[in-house]
This record gives C-alpha cells, sequence and structure tokens, in this order.
C-alpha cells in the first residue's frame, strides 16, 4: 500500500505494485502526511479483510501506529472515502468501518465511483475550511 498525494488534499491509498513508495512502509508514508500539517482526506478502494495475507503483526503494528498518532489524524485527517464499485458490501463489513472510524475520530463515506468519492472528500475539506475559519 502507498499514498498518492498528487491530488493533494485528496490522498489515495494504493496497491503498493503500482508504484513503489519512495517514502518507505505504509505507516512512514503516513506520518510524512501528517509531518504536512495539512487537512487531507482518504480515499482508497481497498476495504476492510481484502487483505487475507496480511498478518496478524502487521494488523498489530498498524493498530499501535493507529493509536499514537489519533490526536493527529482527528486534527488533519477529514475522513475516509471508501470506494465500493460495483461490490456489495456486507453488513459487518460497514460496520468495521464505521466503527473504526468513530475510535479514530474520522467520517468514513461509502461510495461507487472515484469521482463520488472525490466529491465528498471536496464537502468534507470545505465544510472543514468554514469550521476553521469561523474560529
Amino acid at each position: 500500500m502507498r499514498l498518492d498525494t498528487t491530488r493533494f488534499p485528496l490522498v489515495f491509498m494504493r496497491e503498493a505494485e503500482q508504484q513503489p513508495s519512495a517514502v518507505g512502509t505504509p505507516e512512514q508514508a503516513l506520518e510524512a502526511l501528517l509531518d504536512r500539517g495539512e487537512r487531507f482526506v482518504l480515499l482508497t478502494d481497498h476495504l476492510p479483510g481484502d487483505h487475507a495475507d496480511e498478518s496478524h503483526e502487521d494488523r498489530k503494528q498498524r493498530a499501535l501506529f493507529f493509536k499514537r498518532h489519533k490526536a493527529w489524524l482527528r486534527a488533519l485527517c477529514q475522513g475516509m472515502v471508501l470506494i465500493t464499485g460495483n461490490r456489495a458490501i456486507p453488513a459487518a463489513v460497514r460496520l468495521a468501518a464505521q466503527g473504526a472510524g468513530k475510535v479514530l475520530g474520522l467520517a468514513i463515506a461509502f461510495v461507487e465511483t472515484e469521482r463520488e468519492a472525490a466529491e465528498a472528500a471536496e464537502k468534507w475539506l470545505a465544510k472543514a475550511e468554514g469550521v476553521g475559519e469561523e474560529g
């Protein structure tokens, strides 16, 4: 998995095989993104459960990473948009994603297309910008 920031503040989580990351691990890439100190939205077509080959240790390390960086994520990441395509998403997967979003303080949306994902992300960013200007 790599982070594609070419359309920042829309940040796409893509398969690593598409282009190797210059930053290193996915966690290092996300940390570099957070270091920018700018608001963003994560977009991905990878759903919970898509990576059956992922080890328990990998999942554990990712969970610890998110726990350590939860405050940064809440401050900078305006949400995560999951692009489903024409796949039916089981209720359990939706609940798991939304539960993780609540723990991290992130809005979660499921949409069918990348265009819909970008539109949802832009709305969240505009809303966050408006909130920032009021305070």
